[in-house]
């Protein structure tokens, strides 16, 4: 898999693109507590404004699969680094505010929506169909291991030099991924997914009859919902601990990281997929844990239970990323990641600034506390009704072998 050099190429370039989406989404985030006073709801609305564009990503995923997925990256990519060097200006300068800050969310959110599914879907271009588990899994290393080191150093760019030296360095992050995603050569061009006329209908028909692609895509909107406010919470609960600051808020969101990467690790070393099931199990836990973040009392103690979040989410995350590629029908590719990440942030752009209301009201903790339960009970619903014998039933003719094997 690495012996191939666009695969390598590939990972470079998602280790600096993801570093700069990190550094960049940190120092945004504390510059609108910075900006606004520590509001709860500036914070939820900025929070949204960045994942509500997300809800387009099933279109993204649809051009990745009628157009050259490279040139949709470099497209993205380039809008992304300007993105960030208009933060840089306007932070460096003293003239942000909210609006402006809700502005750039947008846009930076829309980008992404485009960029995301395309990446996800890319690795099929450039490896071989027996190690796709394998480059997910792989690419869910770096993308979890830039969690660690993008917040971590955006933490203590933003405590030494301010918020506007981190959007500097997430922009020159991106420069380095455009440059080694320019010398990328696919090795299958001209692929089926190319060129291909397939109406949304058929894709959503497929969807909702075979099971291994529904379950894992209501499963992501539980996991993205309990995420998204996850993240909201944290920095206004920290916000009440003296001495934690922006460091500690970039080290808890690193130490998310770090168990992602674990569970990147995990996944990818284990042949083969995980069924709705076990899918299920892992969204019930990670919300579990999640519930216990908002009964810790300090940092160390937030960053050993956000270290276990980070684990079971990855490990949600590459198994049903790498189950879905498997399904999704041929030439649609796209547009199923398209739809797996409108799935994982519909309440990030959608619920997030009620989540920052509600927070402001009865206070972070409560609020975090309410709303894991709730995804808990909801995975725990999912994971009740799952029935191998009823997948068999439901699944197309052709994979009810594999959904035998996986359940």
């Amino acid at each position: 898999m690495l012996r191939e050099p666009a695969f390598r190429r590939f990972m470079l370039s998602q280790v600096f693109n993801n570093l700069c989406l990190w550094t960049h989404r940190t120092a945004h985030v504390w510059l609108t507590v910075v900006v606004t006073g520590s509001d709860p709801f500036g914070v939820g609305l900025v929070t949204a404004l960045q994942f509500l564009p997300m809800m387009l990503s099933a279109s993204g995923g649809g051009l990745g699969d009628r157009w050259s997925k490279r040139r949709v990256l470099l497209a993205s990519q380039v809008v992304a680094v300007a993105g960030c060097l208009v933060l840089a200006t306007v932070s460096l300068t003293g003239t942000v505010t909210l609006p402006l800050l809700c502005l750039l969310a947008v846009v930076l959110g829309s980008t992404a929506a485009i960029d995301a599914p395309v990446r996800l879907a890319f690795p099929r271009e450039i490896v071989e169909q027996q190690v796709l588990k394998s480059a997910i899994g792989l690419n869910g290393i770096v993308f979890q291991s830039a969690r660690v080191v993008g917040p971590a150093v955006a933490g203590l760019l933003i405590v030494h030099g301010g918020e506007s030296v981190g959007f500097l360095v997430a922009a020159g992050c991106g420069i380095v991924a455009l440059v080694f995603l320019a010398t990328i050569s696919p090795r299958r061009t001209g692929t089926p997914e190319e060129g291909a006329v397939v109406p949304w209908r058929t894709t959503l028909r497929a969807v909702r009859r075979d099971p291994e692609l529904l379950s894992p895509l209501v499963g992501a909107v539980l996991v993205g919902a309990c995420l998204s406010n996850l993240q909201v919470a944290l920095p206004l609960i920290l916000d009440r601990i003296p001495s934690a600051g922006a460091g500690g808020f970039g080290l808890l969101i690193a130490t998310i990281g770090l168990g992602g990467a674990c569970g990147a690790l995990t996944a990818s070393a284990v042949r083969g997929g995980q069924g709705p099931r076990s899918l299920n199990l892992f969204l019930v836990v990670f919300a579990l844990a999640t519930l216990v973040v908002a009964a810790m009392p300090g940092v160390a103690s937030m960053g050993l239970v956000l270290f276990v979040c980070g684990l079971v989410m990855q490990l949600y995350n590459t198994n049903a990323l790498t189950g879905l590629q498997e399904a999704s029908p041929l030439g649609q590719h796209g547009r199923v990641m398209g739809l797996y990440v409108v799935a994982y942030f519909v309440w990030a752009g959608l619920g997030t600034p009620f989540f920052g209301l509600a927070a402001g009201a009865v206070g972070p903790r409560p609020m975090l506390a309410v709303s894991a339960l709730v995804c808990a009970v909801a995975g725990g619903l999912l994971l009740a009704f799952w029935s191998p014998a009823r997948a068999r039933a439901a699944a197309p003719v052709g994979r009810r072998r594999l959904t035998s094997r996986t359940s």
